[in-house]
């Protein structure tokens, strides 16, 4: 723990460097000292179908998932630190964010051989 999962348009594809924005990402999270390196995860999906009010809409969206039990200013911590890690490799997208959001720890669950 924790999942980082990037979410990001189709059309910023050919202009972003994927790989390095999920090695920024799990940089900026190994960074913060709150968790075992070795429990990081990060993984990338391109949103190929997307709608918003914007007059262009091209965004990428990371949702750090972690068990409960960080303080807000530690969560703050993670998003900021994030934020500023993948700063050089999102260039002019329209909108970047970063959230932190709680699993529900009596009901995660993993298997790992």
């Amino acid at each position: 723990m924790p999942h980082c999962i990037i979410e990001y348009t189709s059309e910023l594809e050919a202009a972003l460097d994927i790989k390095g924005l999920v090695n920024m990402s799990f940089a900026g999270i190994e960074e913060t000292g709150l968790f075992d390196t070795t429990a990081i995860k990060v993984r990338a999906t391109k949103v190929e179908y997307y709608k918003s009010g914007l007059d262009r809409d091209d965004f990428i969206h990371l949702t750090v998932k972690i068990l409960p039990g960080r303080t807000d200013e530690q969560k703050l911590l993670i998003t900021n630190n994030v934020l500023e890690k993948i700063a050089p490799i999102v260039g002019n997208t329209k909108c970047t964010s970063v959230e932190v959001v709680d699993l529900h720890g009596p009901s995660y669950n993993k298997q790992i051989k």
